[in-house]
């Protein structure tokens, strides 16, 4: 289990796009105790959250019955996650635009200069 956490906090960071070595600055720990965390640590509850708040995230307790959901919703990214939250009536996708609704904007300056 702890190496599964410890894959998850290397994901995310890399997700963020950031390096090894950006990391120490953004939860308070010097160079070695981050590197020592995200290949072999046993991080204490107070570092893994200054690690969590680092990476933007957040710790939390998932029971097992739902890990694989949350696991699906964490792979299919924040547009899924977005999208997943709508309930959208029979017959309308989010990629169709409402009805009564341009799929386009209208330029607001075509009328201008044709003087």
């Amino acid at each position: 289990m702890r190496t599964t956490l410890l894959e998850q906090i290397k994901r995310r960071r890399l997700q963020l796009g950031l390096k090894g070595k950006d990391m120490p600055l953004r939860v308070g720990l010097n160079r070695q105790q981050y590197g020592k965390i995200e290949k072999e640590g046993n991080p204490s509850l107070a570092t893994l959250d200054k690690i969590a708040e680092g990476l933007d995230a957040t710790l939390m307790l998932i029971p097992k019955e739902l890990a694989g959901q949350v696991e699906q919703l964490l792979a299919a990214g924040a547009a899924g996650a977005l999208e997943s939250r709508f309930v959208y009536p029979a017959g309308v996708s989010p990629t169709m635009p409402a009805k009564g609704v341009k799929e386009t904007i209208e330029d607001p300056w075509q009328d201008l200069g044709d003087d």
